[in-house]
């Protein structure tokens, strides 16, 4: 493989969506598998991750995912106790962890109530300890899940914030614009090192940025910015974030 493979898919709904990442999650991990003891993944908190986990919880993905050989990552965490309800760590425990048969070890939370700049490279030493497959001596993900903002965000790399990168670039202290809540990302040194990369989107309000990261002046957002050197990089969108490019499509 070589250089980055870019593909967006459209769906009329929420739920057709859904079931397309359900599947796809299904058949990706199944394949990674054949020639992998284990996989690492690194998931996303938000709204939108509860359209699509939650799907992998119906019995006919549940029952055909090898959940004990998957290695869960956070890409990014608030700053906060992981019983609070801002914590991404306690809502996919909730909508996904609760419910599969996986080793507590597997799954590798951000501890959101230890001081940040002790937890930064904590965690970007779990990662490293981790993942053990490196490219240009950086961790490389088997596959990483975003979410995008309307403002272009992701993770929790926010336009015109300069990050102070740490621990060689994997994790990095951030703060949300507007307000004083400090968060914990993966850098995108990190998610441009990894083999796939999918971004789910929806939401009408988002969809400005989804045409202007997929066909306009991508490079001020940091969505945007996401482009695997040597990976696959894929948009999951409903119709209402994708109204604008299919509007433009058209003309």
């Amino acid at each position: 493989m070589t250089g980055c493979i870019v593909s967006y898919n459209i769906f009329a709904s929420k739920d057709e969506l859904a079931e397309y990442f359900g599947n796809l999650f299904k058949t990706r991990c199944g394949e990674l598998l054949i020639n992998k003891e284990n996989i690492f993944i690194a998931i996303s908190g938000g709204s939108t991750p509860n359209i699509y986990l939650k799907k992998l919880t119906e019995p006919k993905y549940l029952q055909a995912i090898e959940w004990s050989r998957i290695h869960f990552f956070f890409v990014d965490e608030r700053m906060v106790n992981p019983t609070e309800p801002e914590s991404n760590y306690l809502s996919i425990k909730e909508i996904l962890f609760k419910k599969i048969l996986i080793p507590e070890e597997n799954i590798h939370r951000i501890k959101g109530e230890i001081v940040p700049q002790l937890e930064v490279q904590r965690y970007a030493n779990e990662i490293v300890n981790n993942v053990g497959k490196k490219r240009d001596n950086l961790p490389e993900f088997d596959w990483i899940l975003l979410g995008m903002g309307s403002d272009g965000h992701t993770a929790s790399i926010f336009p015109n914030t300069e990050l102070k990168f740490e621990s060689h670039n994997i994790t990095a202290v951030s703060r949300k614009p507007g307000s004083d809540q400090i968060r914990i990302t993966i850098t995108e040194n990190i998610i441009n090192n990894a083999d796939f990369v999918t971004f789910v989107i929806t939401g009408r309000e988002k969809a400005d940025t989804v045409f202007e990261v997929l066909k306009g002046n991508k490079e001020i957002y940091p969505a945007g910015r996401i482009n695997p050197k040597d990976g696959n990089l894929e948009f999951l969108l409903d119709q209402d974030a994708a109204s604008i490019l299919i509007e433009k499509d058209k003309q």
